[in-house]
């Protein structure tokens, strides 16, 4: 897992930060204030300390001493208190100092401490002493007598105790926010553990699902929103393995009515690029649909009148209807149909295979002619001889009645063509009707050949039949074979 991606370092990583500004920011805070109090308290000190030095020194400046006494006075009580004391006359001459020789020592009237207790009675300044060399605190007092201001008594101390003070207070700190840290550290590791864990778990359920592991769950704890979370995410995905399985049973229905269709069905998106086909239209044009899918319909078909139709079907929006003969001699109805899909339309080409049907009817215009040209021969059998009664042989008593019996014996044909045509219509049905018995062959063909004796003879036609004696007879259906001679 990246570590830019982990939510654990997302939620861990602040919770440090915060900790660290926090501790930081109160660190500071605690070591200016601190510094603050352990300068106000070094400052009252020394002012204490100062008017007492003050009250000390009064008979030295009210006596006529020698400057010398101010300095014994000074590194006498400097080393008492462990401060060093200053003691600076109004005009800012150095009288006596616990460190120094005073005559070496600069006028003191520009210093700050000076100037504020000159006028407000008291002043202090800290700055970096030259003489020592470090960074001192200063503490001014007025001595006064007899309502006159006499001089000014100073004293100081070096700010070391002081940093010494911050340093170990910074020393506390940093060690407070170091084991402070570590604990948050930890303890925002903990709890962020404890609330990824079933991110986690549903990052890999999720992951699970994407992979086709329908149905996952995960365990629900507590009523968090963590807990609703994980409940939500099993009611999804019970929902969406039901849809799914539902989806597939619809789907694996589809297959089962394309794959039972009789009829040829393609579908193409808006590109016309084929989307399915079902086995009949492979078979029709040849092709195999899961190599033709996404591939153009042309292609699969190779016909542009097909294509054309589908074509001005996606153009139009409208049912478009054709018909063609395909390469494989059958012969088709296309009926292109506008589909709306939910992101592009679509065009579904039925292919209906009517190659038998137009077999059929060309065979039913054969029939037709054959019924007529069965009727035609005794028609004009009967037509020739009447013809013949009425010239002269009605005379012929012998010859009468033989073409009488020969009309009557077409008339006969003519009722059995009738009786034939509508068992044709019973064939047609599957109700046919068939009576074979033992036939003398070569009597029926002579019946035949007497029977059709008008017409050849009209015709100057001579009809003649090579008959094998010896044959038995043969169990058929003696009037569909004198239909068929």
């Amino acid at each position: 897992m990246k570590f830019s991606r982990s939510i654990y370092w997302k939620i861990t990583i602040p919770f440090i930060a915060i900790i660290l500004v926090g501790m930081t920011l109160l660190g500071i805070y605690t070591t200016n204030s601190t510094r603050t109090l352990e300068i106000n308290r070094l400052e009252s000190q020394l002012h204490n300390e100062a008017e007492l030095v003050a009250d000390i020194s009064l008979p030295a400046f009210t006596g006529a001493e020698s400057p010398d006494n101010f300095d014994l006075l000074a590194k006498t009580i400097g080393k008492e208190i462990s401060s060093r004391i200053t003691f600076i006359a109004t005009n800012g001459t150095v009288l006596g100092d616990t460190d120094q020789d005073p005559s070496t020592m600069e006028n003191h009237s520009t210093r700050p401490e000076v100037i504020a207790a000159l006028s407000s009675g008291s002043g202090q300044a800290i700055r970096y002493s030259a003489t020592l060399h470090e960074n001192m605190m200063y503490v001014a007092v007025l001595v006064t007598g007899q309502g006159q201001t006499l001089g000014i008594s100073r004293v100081a101390l070096p700010l070391t105790a002081v940093e010494s003070s911050i340093s170990s207070l910074i020393l506390t700190l940093l060690t407070a926010i170091a084991l402070a840290t570590l604990l948050v550290v930890t303890t925002a590791a903990i709890i962020a553990a404890v609330i990824i864990r079933p991110v986690r778990q549903m990052t890999s359920a999720a992951e699970g699902l994407a992979a086709g592991n329908l149905g996952k769950q995960i365990p629900v704890r507590g009523d968090d929103e963590i807990g609703r979370l994980s409940r939500a995410f099993n009611e999804m995905s019970a929902s969406l393995k039901s849809t799914m399985e539902g989806n597939e049973a619809e789907r694996v229905k589809l297959a089962t009515v394309l794959a039972s269709l009789t009829d040829g069905v393609v579908m193409t998106d808006n590109e016309r690029m084929v989307l399915l086909a079902n086995p009949a239209a492979e078979r029709l044009f040849n092709f195999n649909a899961a190599a033709a899918a996404k591939r153009p319909l042309i292609e699969a078909v190779h016909d542009h009148q097909l294509y054309d139709t589908a074509k001005k079907c996606l153009k139009t929006g409208t049912e478009q209807t054709t018909q063609l003969d395909s390469a494989g001699g059958r012969f088709l109805r296309v009926i292109a149909i506008p589909v709306a899909t939910n992101s592009y339309p679509a065009v579904l080409v039925l292919l209906q295979d009517l190659t038998e049907l137009r077999s059929l009817q060309t065979m039913r215009r054969e029939l037709i002619g054959n019924i007529s040209h069965d009727l035609r021969t005794p028609l004009a059998g009967i037509k020739a001889m009447v013809e013949t009664l009425q010239d002269s042989a009605i005379e012929d008593k012998e010859t009468a009645r033989d073409f009488l019996a020969r009309i009557e014996g077409e008339v006969d044909r003519l009722s059995q063509m009738v009786s034939e045509i509508t068992q044709l219509s019973r064939i047609e049905t599957g109700q046919a009707d068939f009576k074979p018995v033992p036939t003398n062959l070569n009597l029926l063909i002579k019946d035949v050949i007497a029977e059709m004796g008008p017409i050849a003879e009209k015709q100057r036609v001579l009809i003649s039949a090579d008959l094998d004696r010896a044959m038995p007879p043969v169990a058929v259906d003696k009037e569909r074979i004198r239909q068929t001679l």
